[in-house]
C-alpha cells in the first residue's frame, strides 16, 4: 500500500511538472507571438506614413484603441472610477505614451526605413536604465554609462552607414524614432513610480494596469485630436489598405499585444518577460525586408549587437564584495 501511495505523489508530482511545463511553452509562445506583432507594426506604420497625415493615423488608432480598453475595464472590473490626485500623473504619462510617442513613431518611419528604425528603438531598455538613475535615484554604474555610449553607437552606426538611401531624410527619422524611444522610456520610469506610490498607500484604491493604460490612452489621445485637424485629414485619400493598416496597429499591435505580454508578466515575471523584447527589432528588420524589400547589410547586424550588448550591460547584475 505505501508503494501504491508513492507512486501515486510521484505520478501527481509529474503532471503538474508537466502541465507547468506546457503553460510555459504557451506563455513563451504568446510573447513571441508579441514581439512579432510589434515588430511588423514598423513596416505597417511605414506603409501608412509614407502617404498619409502621421498625427491623424496615430488619432485614429487610438479611437479605436480607447472605446475597446474601457469595454473589457468595464467587463472585468465593472468600474471606470480613479482618483482625482492621479490625474495630473496620468496626463503626463499620456502625453509622454499616447501622443509623443506616437508622432515620433509615425513621422521616423515617414523619414527613414522601417528596418533602421526598428533597431533604434531596441535601446529603449538602456535609456529606462539611465532615466531611472536620475527619477527613481537608482545606482548610476560605469556598467550603465558603458551600456548607453554603445547603444548610442548602434544608432549612429545605423543612421550614417545604412543600405537604406531611397528615404526622405534618414538622419531626421531615425532622431524622431530616438525621441520616441527617449519619451517612452521616460513614461516607463514615471508608471514604475506612479505604481510604488499606489502601492505604498493602503488608503486608497489600487490601480489596475488596465485601468491606467485605458486613462492614459484617454488622456493622451485628447492631445492628438487637435494635432491631427491641423493635418487636414480629409483632404487625403484613405483607401480599404490604410484602414486595414490602422486596425492591425490598432487592435493586434495595440489591445492584443497589450493582453498578452501583461499575461506573460503574471506567468513568469516582469525580468524574464522583458528578455523577450530582444526580439522586436530582429522582427522589425526581417518584415521590413519582406514587406517593403528594404535592403540589410553587415553594418545593420553591427547596430543590432551594439544595441542589444547596451540592453546586456545596463540589465548586468553587479556582484556584491561579499560574494
Amino acid at each position: 500500500m505505501p508503494l501504491k501511495r508513492n507512486t501515486r505523489v510521484t505520478n501527481s508530482a509529474h503532471s503538474a511538472v508537466v502541465h507547468a511545463e506546457h503553460q510555459n511553452w504557451a506563455v513563451y509562445s504568446g510573447l513571441v507571438f508579441t514581439m512579432f506583432v510589434w515588430g511588423l507594426a514598423w513596416p505597417v506604420g511605414r506603409l501608412l506614413a509614407t502617404n498619409l497625415p502621421p498625427v491623424s493615423i496615430a488619432a485614429i488608432r487610438y479611437a479605436i484603441v480607447i472605446p475597446v480598453l474601457f469595454a473589457i475595464l468595464w467587463f472585468r472590473e465593472g468600474s471606470f472610477k480613479i482618483e482625482r490626485s492621479w490625474i495630473p500623473t496620468l496626463v503626463v504619462m499620456g502625453v509622454l505614451n499616447t501622443t509623443l510617442y506616437q508622432i515620433f513613431f509615425l513621422y521616423g518611419v515617414k523619414y527613414a526605413a522601417a528596418s533602421d528604425d526598428s533597431l533604434v528603438i531596441g535601446i529603449g531598455p538602456v535609456l529606462i536604465a539611465i532615466m531611472a538613475s536620475f527619477v527613481l535615484k537608482e545606482r548610476l554604474t560605469g556598467t550603465k554609462l558603458l551600456g548607453f555610449a554603445s547603444g548610442l553607437a548602434g544608432i549612429i552606426t545605423i543612421s550614417i552607414l545604412s543600405p537604406n538611401t531611397q528615404v526622405l531624410n534618414r538622419p531626421l527619422g531615425v532622431t524622431l524614432v530616438f525621441g520616441g524611444a527617449t519619451a517612452y522610456a521616460l513614461y516607463t520610469v514615471i508608471l514604475r513610480r506612479f505604481i510604488a506610490a499606489n502601492r505604498a498607500d493602503n488608503h486608497r484604491p489600487q490601480q489596475s494596469s488596465l485601468s491606467i493604460l485605458s486613462w492614459i490612452s484617454l488622456f493622451g489621445w485628447f492631445f492628438l485630436i487637435p494635432l491631427s485637424i491641423l493635418e487636414a485629414p480629409w483632404t487625403y485619400s484613405w483607401d480599404p489598405g490604410s484602414w486595414l493598416g490602422i486596425l492591425y496597429l490598432a487592435i493586434l499591435s495595440t489591445v492584443v499585444g497589450y493582453f498578452l505580454y501583461i499575461e506573460g508578466v503574471s506567468k513568469i515575471g516582469a525580468g524574464r518577460s522583458g528578455i523577450f523584447g530582444n526580439l522586436v527589432p530582429v522582427f522589425g528588420v526581417l518584415t521590413s525586408f519582406l514587406v517593403l524589400n528594404e535592403s540589410l547589410s553587415p553594418w545593420t547586424a553591427v547596430s543590432f549587437l551594439l544595441i542589444l550588448a547596451g540592453v546586456l550591460l545596463v540589465n548586468r547584475r553587479v556582484k556584491s564584495s561579499g560574494s
